[in-house]
């Protein structure tokens, strides 16, 4: 599978961009994670 993400451009402001999506991206999973920990513990 091809990756979406183009390798380096020579646009810094668009490398910056594209590391900010990245993470929110990382963040956005990290927060979903721990939600689904506190759903388990409070049923658990």
């Amino acid at each position: 599978m091809a990756n979406d993400k183009p390798e380096q451009t020579k646009d810094p402001i668009w490398d910056q961009h594209l590391r900010w999506l990245d993470l929110i991206s990382n963040e956005c999973k990290s927060n979903q994670l721990k939600r689904e920990r506190e759903k388990r513990r409070r049923k658990g």
